[in-house]
């Protein structure tokens, strides 16, 4: 700002602006009228500054160059996929003779065989005892 005039024109505004925002925190129910009444501004000479101010906005966002934004595809959705796997063949021999000891939990029948570790029967007595 350079000359005077347009330092002066530049403070109006300023000052304009700071009335608009003052308007826009007016308390809830006020009418504009009573609000212009109570700042000392009349009503016609308010809207004036409104729409210079609101013009000078628009001029401004104008003057500003504005670069064209690239949509973006939003990401294919990819649906889960199930495949059935084969068991893959045991190098452990099961034995298909009948348990030394059976644990039944409702109509849940459990087989023991004699090879079973300790830790692991224990572990197996434990969460039968828990289930329903």
């Amino acid at each position: 700002m350079s000359n005077p005039a347009q330092l002066k024109q530049s403070m109006r505004y300023q000052k304009w602006f700071e009335e608009v925002q003052a308007y826009k925190a007016r308390p809830e129910g006020m009418t504009s009228a009573a609000w212009c009444e109570a700042n000392g501004i009349k009503p016609a000479t308010f809207y004036c500054r409104l729409r210079k101010i609101q013009q000078l906005y628009v001029d401004s966002l104008e003057q500003t160059s504005i670069v064209p934004v690239k949509s973006v595809e939003p990401p294919a959705v990819v649906e889960p996929t199930f495949v059935e796997l084969a068991p893959a063949p045991s190098s452990k021999t099961v034995s298909t003779s009948s348990g030394v000891a059976s644990i039944l939990c409702g109509s849940t029948r459990i087989e023991i065989s004699e090879d079973i570790s300790e830790q692991f029967l224990l572990k197996l007595i434990e969460v039968a005892s828990h289930a329903k």
